[in-house]
């Protein structure tokens, strides 16, 4: 049975009509006719409540080729040595929901770097106190929103996952295009950074200290942005492609995890350098640069000896 007929199966059952599973489920009606018809499927929070809803398991709901009744199936969510199905609406899903937390922190702390723009000595008045505190504040509440709201597609996060081929071989092409995408953005990230001291000397010879306190905090603003989407993108990838690859009861390797998450904390520490002068803001990046390196020769190392 399809996911639809299985649908309508258990309503019928459970003498319930679609619009009493879309109120529980806070959706539209036109949604849970769409999925009881086969024309969509829920997204995995909603399948999960579907589950609960019917107390059914997660392998009944998904799999065409379930056998077990919805009352054998009760009280289950997946079968031994299994992994969580994954449809294509699923990961569409859970790549538009991190997308939009990446921005969120993206745009947190650029509002954070950019309210220097108004806190320039000399230039202090009623219109510019207001704008950085304005800025300030944005940037702190999104910064602390994006840390404090609850996280969504768990299941998804800590694997091990099931796609279908198709589904997983289309994510993988443009895994690896998005991938070309944030290395170059990573790299014109610290360009950028190991440029804009030099730049900003050389305005200081031509124009007002102002005009470099703007050019400089807009060149951090950019350069923080870029290194922290990219980065976090980069780590949300790899977890699909981590736990796709996860077989259940094995932990997967652990000791490049580090690399996807390096690249924020970087960015991280060289603005903490910047705005306190606590530290070089060079030296977080030259610190990346040689722990990347060395684990780029372990790999080599690693390759060559698997295929000798």
């Amino acid at each position: 049975m399809t996911f639809g007929q299985k649908l309508k199966l258990l309503l019928k059952d459970s003498r319930m009509s679609q619009e009493d599973l879309a109120e529980q489920l806070n959706v539209s009606r036109q949604a849970a006719g769409k999925w009881v018809n086969d024309k969509g499927m829920p997204e995995v929070g909603k399948l999960i409540q579907i589950s609960e809803i019917f107390g059914v398991s997660l392998d009944y709901l998904l799999k065409d080729e379930y056998e077990e009744s919805p009352e054998e199936t009760r009280g289950k969510t997946l079968l031994p040595n299994s992994g969580y199905y994954v449809s294509q609406e699923m990961l569409d899903g859970y790549l538009s929901c991190s997308r939009q937390n990446i921005l969120q922190l993206t745009v947190g702390i650029s509002l954070l770097v950019l309210s220097d723009l108004f806190d320039y000595p000399g230039y202090h008045n009623f219109v510019t106190s207001l704008l950085y505190w304005t800025a300030m504040t944005a940037g702190i509440s999104l910064v602390i929103w994006y840390f404090s709201k609850p996280r969504q597609y768990q299941e998804i996060r800590t694997g091990p996952l099931i796609f279908d081929d198709s589904v997983f071989r289309e994510f993988r092409q443009r895994r690896d295009t998005r991938r070309r995408h944030y290395a170059v953005m990573i790299i014109a990230g610290v360009v950028i950074l190991l440029a804009s001291s030099e730049l900003e000397l050389d305005l200081l010879a031509h124009f007002e200290p102002a005009v470099c306190n703007i050019f400089s905090t807009l060149a951090d603003a950019v350069w923080l942005s870029l290194i922290i989407w990219a980065g976090m993108s980069m780590y949300t990838d790899s977890l699909i492609t981590r736990n796709a690859s996860q077989s259940p009861g094995n932990p997967p390797a652990r000791r490049y995890r580090w690399i996807y998450a390096a690249f924020p904390v970087t960015a991280c520490a060289a603005m903490i350098g910047l705005a306190t002068n606590a530290w070089s803001p060079y030296a977080p990046i030259l610190i990346l640069f040689c722990c990347l390196l060395a684990a780029a020769c372990r790999l080599l190392l690693e390759r060559r000896d698997e295929d000798a």
